[in-house]
């Protein structure tokens, strides 16, 4: 939805663009999509979602932050969420998913759920200096 989105928010007179990362560097996956500046100068980070009526109140993930070196949220902003209901329909024969309503939510007492994850890689696990026996199974 952001490439729709996007050019909506710059013809009303907002400026609107994917956001950098603290590098400068354009990332399109993850937590924000869009990072728009108000004619004030503020700051506001907008998270587009789409979903339907069956998928709405569903409880799988949806939505997720992770801490970076390199994060998006570069600034104190305010941390919105725009989203939109889809229908499929028929358009050219082809089956598409048409938008058919849209809300705008405030995250900014959004409860999330922490998630300690410990991981490593192969190359990790198997360091010599960890090794403590082996064998051949015959």
């Amino acid at each position: 939805m952001e490439k729709f989105v996007i050019p909506a928010l710059n013809k009303v007179g907002l400026k609107a663009e994917k956001p950098k990362t603290k590098r400068g560097k354009t990332k399109t996956a993850g937590y924000p999509d869009i990072e728009i500046t108000d004619k004030y100068g503020r700051t506001i980070y907008l998270e587009c979602k789409t979903y339907s009526s069956i998928t709405k109140n569903q409880t799988f993930r949806t939505f997720y932050f992770s801490p970076s070196k390199d994060p998006k949220i570069t600034k104190d902003a305010f941390h919105l969420l725009l989203s939109f209901e889809l229908k499929r329909a028929k358009r050219n024969k082809k089956e598409v998913f048409v938008p058919i309503s849209w809300k705008l939510y405030t995250l900014e007492n959004l409860k999330v759920q922490v998630k300690h994850e410990f991981n490593a890689s192969n190359k990790d696990l198997y360091k010599e200096e960890y090794l403590l026996a082996e064998g051949k199974i015959k």
